[in-house]
């Protein structure tokens, strides 16, 4: 009988686990960002990712500006998931 109202209590909040668990980068993307040479390689690389907003939000951007940006945006999804 629980099951019945699922969806009307916790299927939001199921989606947005669902939506960030889709963003996390798979072992082939992983893999292309071990093997890239220079920065314009990594970039092209997430590219292809959810992280694509970060990357074309700047055209030249510095390894620690990309990492602190990376991270802010998984911490915002986390906190939009935890309210």
């Amino acid at each position: 009988m629980d099951m019945i109202g699922f969806n009307i209590d916790h299927g939001y909040p199921e989606a947005l686990c669902r939506q960030l668990r889709k963003g996390f980068l798979d072992d082939t993307v992983y893999n292309n960002l071990k093997s890239c040479n220079n920065l314009t390689d990594f970039k092209m690389v997430l590219e292809e990712t959810d992280y694509h907003g970060i990357v074309s939000q700047t055209p030249e951007i510095e390894i620690t500006d990309l990492k602190t940006k990376c991270r802010k945006k998984l911490a915002e999804e986390f906190q939009h998931l935890i309210a």
